[in-house]
């Protein structure tokens, strides 16, 4: 189900980049919502098939940004590990600190892609001219992921009824000294 979920977010995340991010543009910056949906899964599934979302998400980025073929894979993909393990290593669960990872993951995605895909560099003031574009793609995404994490942690908390109910009934805490 959660795949299934993945998926209909990331095609949604399309649409929207396509039809809606033009027009959302502020002094310039735009978010990537792809890989907000790539942030997403990172903090929804915790194990390896993120991988799959983050190749996913290189193929998306590659083919809308025109880029040199797989290096939006490439980058993607590392970032992805680096971001899996912090997560594991600290057992990331607050907003703030998956807020920061997406904020973190975005400018580093950025900066990468750039550099990566714009081999007409000649000088450094030419790839720090860059560096304010792409904070302001970065704190963007950070801002719209943010916004989505809000809008999922209230939704569960207004959800009626629990997924695992009998789960919760069994596993309750009980005290060993109440008499």
């Amino acid at each position: 189900m959660k795949v299934f979920s993945l998926l209909l977010l990331c095609y949604l995340a399309i649409i929207a980049q396509l039809v809606l991010v033009p027009e959302m543009s502020v002094v310039g910056s735009r978010p990537h919502l792809p890989l907000v949906v790539l942030c997403l899964a990172l903090f929804w599934l915790r194990d390896a098939q993120v991988f799959v979302w983050a190749i996913l998400t290189g193929i998306i980025c590659e083919t809308f940004d025109n880029a040199h073929a797989g290096t939006g894979v490439l980058v993607l993909t590392g970032l992805c590990w680096l971001a899996y393990r912090i997560q594991v290593q600290f057992e990331l669960r607050s907003l703030v600190s998956r807020s920061a990872v997406m904020l973190g993951l975005a400018f580093a995605f950025e900066c990468l892609f750039q550099m990566v895909n714009r081999s007409d560099f000649r000088s450094l003031s030419e790839l720090s001219s860059m560096l304010p574009v792409s904070a302001g793609n970065a704190v963007y995404t950070a801002v719209v992921g943010l916004v989505l994490l809000l809008i999922c942690k209230m939704g569960r908390s207004l959800w009626p009824f629990s997924g695992n109910s009998d789960f919760a009934a069994r596993h309750s805490y009980t005290s060993r000294y109440s008499h």
